[in-house]
């Protein structure tokens, strides 16, 4: 009995441990338009957070339709890199961010003629994908993957935050370190992303 509990624990670290998986309904005008999965999971000393992300929704004068994958890797509490991919209606894009040094490399190709190759000397200690089991508490800048710049966050109330990023503006707000909403600013009409508990129906 010893040696099978022995064997399933060294399984368990060669493999990673049970992941920890949250779902988030996207919501406009209240209508569920897509929903988001983020995983976080551990291996030895990383942690890797994946998201991925299917929206398909109407602004009245456009329309929208998005396939959002991150995956972002943590040693030690520190991060080390991410890799994202978006496939939409509107092209195909991606963001690759890699530790060099005490800073980070990143290539980019955003929007249709927005390409991004440069160094970043500041550090990182959380990104968007790792908000969502971290809150940030006192940290004043959170690294966004797909940007590859800094979301600027302010105090809105306890546990809640906002977020500024290029003159885009999201709200964050947290239940015990964990993030159960995120409102992102439009001048259409707001996008609404909630927490959902497994034990609840989708509507």
């Amino acid at each position: 009995m010893k040696k099978l509990t022995i064997t399933i624990i060294v399984l368990l670290w060669s493999f990673g441990a049970i992941a920890q998986t949250r779902t988030y309904q996207v919501k406009v005008i209240g209508l569920k338009v897509g929903e988001i999965h983020v995983t976080k999971s551990q291996k030895l000393d990383s942690t890797i957070y994946n998201l991925t992300s299917k929206v398909d929704v109407n602004f009245l004068v456009y329309h929208l339709k998005v396939d959002y994958r991150v995956k972002s890797v943590f040693l030690n509490d520190r991060f080390e890199k991410s890799e994202v991919k978006v496939i939409s209606n509107r092209g195909n894009y991606f963001t690759k961010t890699e530790r060099l040094g005490d800073g980070y490399r990143v290539f980019s190709h955003q929007l249709e003629k927005k390409k991004v190759n440069k160094t970043i000397d500041l550090p990182i200690v959380s990104t968007f994908a790792h908000l969502f089991f971290n809150e940030p508490g006192k940290l004043k800048n959170i690294y966004a993957e797909f940007y590859a710049d800094f979301i600027e966050l302010k105090d809105l109330k306890p546990n809640a935050y906002l977020g500024e990023l290029d003159k885009n503006f999201d709200e964050y707000h947290f239940e015990n370190g964990l993030l159960v909403k995120m409102v992102k600013k439009n001048p259409i009409t707001d996008m609404v992303i909630e927490y959902q508990p497994p034990n609840k129906k989708s509507r």
